[in-house]
């Protein structure tokens, strides 16, 4: 029996998508004249976009602090001396050998690079703590010897948000042994919680990656298993948001074997007009996307949260 082969699908993939194949346009919503869905996809995607102007998430979206990428926490580069540090840390085994420092107004400033600030409630270094320490899971059997806090110190941070790049303010934790900080945000998202994942039926979502220079060209991951393909992308469009749309299908043959692992590929999807101000929502949350970078078409990943 031989393995399907998946290293080759990434290529295939963006040539096909170069190639101007398998790529629709739905306009759905007033702006366009109301274009009926067709399908269980394209009724998810109208109720998507028909819900996102008003709504919460919109109203962070635009004029709130809507991190984008941000962390938990920044490890130093040389984390973790040790598996038994690892352990420790892992585990909230840290303790303190030092004061934390004490606030007073309780209250902080995100700084945009287009001079707009938001006041939100500051993030106590005493929070921090706590929230390393408190409900972790049991060690591994490799940190007797707990992480001793030695302090920490205000500073800033900037970060990627829904309205460009904001400094933001930030906890440094010194720990004994490390000569660098972890640095902990010392402000919290706005953003709302997202409704649950909907399975729709013959389509998947995608994560928007890049938008061409003239903005009608979207490309995105999308996720697939080792015996599937990207077979069509669909755009549904209004005036205010875009979803995207893949059809994948299988390709498996008799005698083939499928690994399990889930890959993410590249597709590229034709809009009718320039995304411009728009945004891009997810088909199976609503939630809002940006764009994310290049896709390697490699075995999915999950994100770094600490480096």
């Amino acid at each position: 029996m031989r393995r399907g082969v998946v290293a080759a699908l990434p290529a295939l993939l963006v040539a096909c998508a170069l190639a101007g194949c398998g790529s629709t346009v739905v306009r759905g919503g007033p702006q366009e004249g109301g274009a009926t869905a067709d399908g269980p996809a394209r009724q998810r995607a109208a109720e998507v976009a028909a819900a996102w102007p008003g709504s919460a998430q919109e109203k962070v979206w635009r004029s709130g602090y809507y991190p984008v990428g941000v962390p938990a926490e920044w490890l130093p580069q040389d984390a973790f001396h040790s598996g038994a540090d690892k352990d420790a840390y892992q585990s909230g085994r840290l303790v303190l050998a030092g004061g934390l420092p004490q606030t007073f107004s309780g209250l902080a400033q995100v700084r945009w690079v287009d001079g707009s600030q938001l006041t939100l409630p500051l993030r106590s270094a005493d929070a921090v703590f706590r929230s390393l320490t408190e409900g972790r899971p049991g060690c591994n059997g490799g940190c007797e010897r707990p992480l001793k806090v030695t302090g920490a110190e205000p500073g800033t941070r900037e970060v990627s948000t829904s309205r460009g790049r904001a400094e933001i303010p930030v906890w440094r934790f010194r720990i004994a042994g490390y000569a660098d900080p972890f640095t902990y945000p010392a402000v919290e998202s706005q953003q709302p919680p997202s409704g649950p994942a909907k399975e729709v039926p013959g389509a998947r979502p995608a994560s928007f990656s890049s938008v061409s220079a003239d903005g009608r060209t979207v490309t995105a991951g999308v996720a697939h298993g080792s015996c599937e393909r990207v077979e069509r992308t669909e755009a549904y469009e209004t005036g205010a948001a875009v979803v995207l749309i893949a059809r994948v299908r299988s390709t498996v043959q008799p005698g083939t074997v499928c690994d399990l692992a889930a890959h993410i590929s590249p597709a590229q999807f034709r809009l009718a007009g320039p995304l411009d101000g728009r945004v891009v929502l997810d088909l199976a949350t609503g939630a809002p996307q940006v764009p994310t970078g290049a896709v390697d078409g490699g075995p999915a990943r999950g994100q770094d949260g600490g480096q």
